[in-house]
């Protein structure tokens, strides 16, 4: 089997209940014998992603789908080593492997360790009492872990409100619902430790990526001195910094994007290494359709390492603004069926391949204003 085309298709997904919507590039691999890989990896730079694919013509058409591994190791040493383009082209592959031998792509990566996974929401956006309402709907819809943005990135630029959101949240959901911050590493040192010391008494159970990506050194300092559980995101979603957390005792648990650390085949990668230094790992999402979703979803079904944690796999409930996409089922989704999220919890299509099927009535309405799709091979 081999690569002919590969087709990059700039979209943009409106949020249903309002909201930045996601501009992502939907990617159709096709092969010699007919069979397609779909992929798409979440909200992206455009222009740069569709860029590295057609810089890697050479690498890839003609390829052998069959070896992922080889495909990605020559992709990670071009166009400086582009994470999120590699880890689409990866999805892609694995989708057509999967397809080619009518199996799951959870079955090619060992089984389906974990039939379920606990589903985490994030909230970033309100007042304390705005945030607090949303939190009640979130757990009333089975979500049992939730994470509050803080900080100027994605939270507030005053920790003074940061903390009447926690506080707020906290009093609505009680004490059994797990409740963690997250800064995107938008916090300096000082204002790190005292948000969080000021918050211990809503018993936080992470603290994720409260200083920048850069500064491991300091990532370790904090968790010397906090009782919450630091959790490294940023600092460590690609290999090289998953090792400096690792050998620096930084972290208490790690965060990961699948398709920042590259796709299926990195992350696999990644995972081994979180596990030999028996570090918890949740996985967040670049609210992309069904496709990053399932991608996701296969990858942490695989390993029983993955059901320690929640994960914020949030493509589609933040999309189409549910938290059961069974009821009723969703029909305008980049995929005509989507992974089921239901009950605080996602599950990995059963199918082929990424076990998705593409909506291909829907991709015209969704291509990205001014932009237009790129086509390598023939």
């Amino acid at each position: 089997m081999k690569i002919t085309k590969i087709e990059c298709i700039p979209c943009t997904l409106p949020r249903k209940g309002g909201g930045t919507p996601s501009n992502v590039v939907l990617t159709k691999v096709y092969t010699d014998e007919g069979i397609m890989g779909v992929a798409e990896g979440g909200t992206c730079p455009q222009d740069v992603v569709m860029l590295a694919i057609k810089t890697w013509e050479p690498i890839l058409i003609g390829a052998n789908p069959f070896d992922i591994g080889i495909i990605i190791n020559r992709l990670s040493r071009g166009f400086g080593g582009n994470a999120v383009a590699m880890g689409i082209i990866d999805f892609a592959l694995y989708d057509i492997v999967g397809k080619a031998l009518k199996m799951p792509v959870y079955q090619l990566l060992g089984g389906k360790a974990c039939p379920k996974l606990a589903l985490g929401m994030m909230l970033s956006h309100g007042t304390p009492k705005e945030r607090a309402a949303q939190a009640e709907a979130v757990v009333a819809a089975g979500v049992r872990t939730i994470t509050c943005k803080v900080g100027p990135n994605w939270g507030t630029p005053d920790i003074q409100e940061d903390i009447a959101n926690l506080k707020a949240i906290r009093k609505a959901v009680g004490d059994t619902v797990f409740l963690g911050i997250d800064a995107n590493g938008g916090l300096d040192y000082s204002t790190a430790l005292e948000l969080a010391l000021r918050l211990e008494d809503v018993n936080l159970f992470k603290v994720e990526q409260p200083i920048p990506r850069w500064d491991v050194d300091g990532l370790g300092r904090l968790r010397r001195k906090l009782r919450a559980p630091v959790s490294a995101h940023e600092s460590a979603i690609e290999i090289p910094g998953l090792l400096e957390v690792i050998k620096k005792d930084a972290a208490d648990s790690l965060c990961i994007k699948v398709v920042w650390t590259g796709g299926i085949t990195k992350s696999k990668e990644w995972l081994a290494i979180a596990k030999s230094a028996n570090l918890a790992i949740s996985c967040g999402s670049m609210v992309g359709s069904g496709y990053e979703a399932a991608a996701q979803a296969h990858w942490l079904a695989s390993d029983a390492w993955s059901d320690k944690m929640a994960h914020a796999n949030l493509g589609p409930p933040l999309l189409h603004s549910t938290f059961d996409t069974t009821n009723p089922a969703i029909h305008d989704d980049l995929s005509l069926n989507p992974p089921v999220f239901k009950d605080g919890y996602f599950y990995p299509p059963d199918g082929p391949g990424l076990g998705l099927e593409l909506n291909e009535k829907i991709v015209p309405k969704l291509i990205t204003k001014g932009k237009s799709p790129i086509t390598i091979g023939k």
